[in-house]
């Protein structure tokens, strides 16, 4: 099956160009066809109904001149779509779906039936009540009648002295589609082709939506995939290539450069130690300080991705709440609101006397990634706090069940609303601050290892102070 799937397929074009038309030109046959049958096959009905209405005078031409000659010969003959024979009795029993009638034309009565072959759809239509009208309307509407069963069928007129009338209509009553039948099948047809289509269409489409979700996946399209989109997958891997390599040499370059700064750093570190002057030796460290500290910062940033760290199943309300904990131990401003806690009040007993107690679980602040690093980058997030407000409140929030959400909020003087887009590069401190409060890596680092966690940063300057938001996935798989 998939080897003449595979074959068929090396049949049709190749090209997106080529494709789409070739769908287009599809559906519209397609739906052309449908259409064309379908009102064929019920212009033809309707056309063999009215020519039925309209042909009584020659079916009663034909009863009449039977009737008026007792004792004929038997013979055939035609007269407009009838075709007619004529029998001495009845040569063999009639069908079992046969309907007897009595048909009044005029003074004359005639014992009558009407034969099909299988049961008729529409037997009460047989049976006029129109006592009164023409013989040449009751013929017209018993002959409409016959042809609306839509199958063959043949009337069988008792004349006298035995003889038997064998009427036929083979334009007129003949097997064929009923109008439901045609409607419900040509709309039937129409779905299953116009379902054809849409499939078709999501194929051409799924490629280009594969490139789009791939997010680094190495998986290239598949076979059906179209010659744009195959490009296209190459196009991406080619510059995708080149991006990582481009991107590692500069990583590797700064490194280097970094790495290389450490040596004279050092140097002048041992040779400051040599200044008599207590105050110019001073500046120097605090400037050697400075720059060993941009080093450091560059490194981390530079080699945030590439660290090994397992991924581990943890409460990630837990790991902010050793954080905190942490900050409280040597004395800091910084506090933690913790998700979903419920205040309860014990019941009271004659030995005890009711009290608060807060209940909270961690398990709905569940995530899987790398602790450590995220344990560096909210400790990022807090120093920045209490370098810029002197206190921080920590909130981690379950935002979905597919995301959390941590809140950082300082009491500073907030950032610009020019520096908001901006303060997430390297170097750039958003804060007005003076000199010596860092170099502006801490965020950028931090920003670093949310993206590694399907996550990022945004910032809102309150009435006082910044709200720093981060999100984070539940579930970030691994990095790509």
């Amino acid at each position: 099956m998939n080897a003449a799937l595979s074959r068929l397929v090396t049949l049709l074009p190749q090209t997106l160009a080529q494709r789409l038309p070739l769908l287009v030109i599809v559906a519209y046959l397609a739906g052309a066809v449908i259409s064309g049958w379908s009102v064929y096959v019920l212009y033809k009905r309707s056309s063999a109904l009215n020519e039925a209405e309209t042909s009584g005078e020659s079916l009663g031409e034909i009863i009449r001149s039977a009737s008026g000659q007792p004792g004929q010969v038997p013979g055939t003959g035609s007269n407009g779509p009838y075709v007619f024979k004529r029998l001495a009795g009845l040569p063999e029993a009639l069908s079992e779906h046969t309907i007897p009638l009595i048909l009044e034309l005029g003074d004359e009565r005639f014992r009558t039936a009407i034969s099909f072959a299988q049961p008729p759809r529409l037997p009460q239509a047989l049976r006029s009540e129109a006592v009164s009208a023409s013989p040449s309307a009751r013929l017209s509407e018993l002959s409409k009648a016959i042809a609306r069963q839509d199958q063959d069928a043949q009337l069988v007129i008792f004349l006298r002295e035995n003889d038997v009338l064998f009427v036929r209509a083979p334009r007129l009553w003949q097997d064929r589609l009923s109008q439901t039948t045609v409607a419900l099948s040509g709309a039937i047809v129409f779905a299953l082709g116009l379902s054809a289509c849409l499939l078709l269409a999501v194929n051409l489409a799924a490629p280009f939506q594969h490139l789009a979700n791939r997010r680094g996946s190495s998986r290239r399209p598949g076979r059906f995939a179209s010659t744009e989109a195959l490009l296209v997958g190459d196009k991406i891997d080619h510059l995708a290539e080149q991006f990582h390599i481009e991107q590692d040499k500069k990583s590797r370059g700064l490194a280097a450069i970094s790495h290389d700064l450490r040596t004279p750093v050092t140097r002048l570190r041992l040779r400051t130690e040599l200044l008599k002057d207590a105050e110019v030796r001073t500046r120097f460290e605090a400037d050697l300080d400075e720059v060993t500290g941009i080093i450091d910062g560059a490194l981390d940033l530079l080699s945030i991705g590439a660290q090994a760290e397992e991924r581990f199943r943890f409460s990630l309300a837990g790991l902010l709440e050793s954080l905190v904990s942490d900050y409280q131990d040597v004395g800091k401003k910084v506090e933690l609101v913790a998700p979903g806690e419920i205040e309860l009040r014990s019941a009271s007993s004659i030995f005890t006397a009711s009290a608060d107690v807060m209940v909270r679980s961690d398990n709905q602040c569940l995530m899987t990634g790398q602790p450590d690093k995220l344990r560096r980058a909210f400790s990022n997030l807090i120093d920045n706090a209490l370098k810029y407000g002197g206190r921080a409140v920590v909130e981690v929030v379950p935002f979905t069940n597919d995301a959390l959400k941590v809140n950082v909020r300082d009491f500073g003087p907030g950032i610009g609303p020019d520096q908001l887009d901006r303060v997430l590069l390297p170097f750039v401190r958003g804060h007005g601050s003076p000199a010596g409060r860092g170099v502006g890596l801490g965020l950028s680092i931090a920003s670093e290892i949310l993206a590694l966690h399907g996550g990022h940063l945004e910032f809102t300057n309150m009435e006082t102070g910044l709200l720093v938001t981060a999100h984070i996935a539940r579930e970030s798989g691994p990095i790509d």
